[in-house]
């Protein structure tokens, strides 16, 4: 029995990659052989360094990595045939396209987070398209036949500034312009069979509302992201109530990738409503970062002085999971600046750590955060962390103890079931029954 993950870049090293590594785990440990189909070679330094070396142990499992120049036909039709798949678990569905017609006896698993990839394709996105799924690599392309490769075989594949910018003459930017409509049209078909072809995972009943407006599919499997909720609390002492905890320090945590569509400027802006009143309270911001979004950076740093702020925030980038424990630890209150979250792992790690969780009041998340922690203003949530830096010891420990469902162990778990289900005709459905998503009251 052959599984093939695709997943088109694990190297930014957020939610979705640790989700990606948790799964791999779930299916290797059903006995199941693992390949791994992505777009750039996965840094396994940059990986331990981030989730540590027992998650990223699973990597070393796999059978065989192939990197693709990019996803289209042929190279996938190429992947399917040249390694006679089982099962395709597309841990990244909610953007990169994967579908063949070659896949008729081949079972299929998309978890698809939101269907943010239909308005990225109708609006032509340039960074869905440009970063994502290296639409610059057509330049170099002329024949986007499969050109597939093994890890062992092909170098590291570097991130080159983005066609658009390059001069060319007018022949050959007349070329690529039809050769670019042509894979955007590829991409907008594909993406739609690949969706409507798979049995569909999501995060969130919030996630799994926007598929249904979106494609008019109702029969969507509702499984919570794993989260290292057991890691967190056995290191911070939540898994034994009655242990000493150090004290925290009047800290505000933010931890998310460093890019525009996790909208880290509402977080400095908070920063400048907290110091406008007073509030005695730092703000620490940690995430990773990638070079491509270096112009991103550089305007939060840049208005973290326009405001004045230098004092009261930090940036921290690329800290390992360890270090983000401890901030966890050391912190008070957890704000998420982004309205609309799918799911949210961040805020449930946080949670898993006694911390405060300051969430919007739209998203996946208000379907496990108290509506007392929940915003619908900035002006709101410096309210809520007003009175939130001084909540109790039990109030951290109900919140910590709240999240316990979200464990990477329950996630395995009820993911093998789903795959039983596919590849062993288990009716697993009546067999089972995934617990609901709490609501804290």
């Amino acid at each position: 029995m052959k599984a093939n993950f695709i997943y088109s870049n694990l190297n930014p090293c957020g939610g979705g990659e640790r989700f990606t590594l948790a799964t791999l785990q779930a299916v290797v440990e059903m006995g199941i052989e693992v390949d791994l189909t992505t777009l750039n070679e996965p840094n396994l330094s940059k990986l331990e360094n981030a989730f540590g070396k027992n998650l990223t142990s699973v990597m070393n499992k796999i059978r065989k990595i192939n990197v693709l120049q990019m996803f289209d036909q042929e190279s996938i039709d190429s992947n399917i045939t040249n390694n006679n798949y089982d099962l395709i678990i597309n841990t990244h569905g909610d953007i990169d396209p994967y579908y063949s017609p070659k896949l008729s006896n081949t079972k299929m698993i998309t978890y698809c987070h939101y269907p943010s990839a239909k308005s990225f394709i109708e609006s032509e996105d340039l960074i869905y398209f440009d970063y994502h799924l290296r639409i610059n690599r057509l330049d170099s392309y002329s024949n986007i036949s499969a050109s597939e490769s093994t890890v062992t075989l092909s170098p590291s594949i570097s991130y080159e500034p983005s066609i658009y910018n390059k001069k060319t003459p007018e022949s050959t930017t007349n070329n690529f312009e039809k050769k670019r409509r042509r894979y955007m049209k590829w991409v907008k078909e594909t993406y739609d069979k690949m969706i409507k072809n798979s049995l569909l995972i999501t995060n969130s009943y919030y996630s799994q509302r926007a598929i249904f407006r979106t494609y008019g599919i109702d029969d969507i499997i509702v499984l919570s992201p794993p989260v290292a909720v057991n890691q967190i609390r056995n290191h911070l002492g939540f898994s034994q109530p009655l242990i000493p905890r150090k004290d925290r320090y009047n800290d505000i945590l933010v931890i998310c990738r460093i890019e525009p569509s996790k909208r880290i400027e509402n977080a400095i802006y908070l920063a400048k409503l907290l110091k406008e009143r007073k509030i005695d309270a730092k703000m620490i911001i940690a995430g990773s970062w990638k070079p491509f979004y270096q112009q991103y950076y550089e305007n939060l740093n840049s208005l973290i002085t326009d405001q004045d702020l230098s004092d009261n925030i930090t940036i921290k980038i690329d800290s390992s999971f360890d270090q983000l424990i401890e901030l966890m630890g050391t912190s008070k209150v957890y704000f998420h600046p982004r309205e609309g979250e799918h799911f949210g792992i961040s805020i449930v790690e946080a949670m898993s750590a006694g911390m405060v969780p300051v969430v919007p009041k739209i998203g996946g998340q208000a379907e496990f955060v108290s509506t007392k922690y929940q915003y619908d203003s900035l002006e709101q949530a410096s309210q809520i962390i007003g009175s939130a830096l001084a909540i109790t010891d039990d109030e951290r420990q109900r919140l910590s103890d709240s999240v316990i469902q979200f464990s990477e162990t329950n996630y395995k778990r009820q993911f093998q079931l789903i795959v039983s289900k596919l590849i062993y005709n288990i009716n697993f459905v009546q067999q089972y029954h995934f617990p609901n998503i709490p609501t804290i009251s």
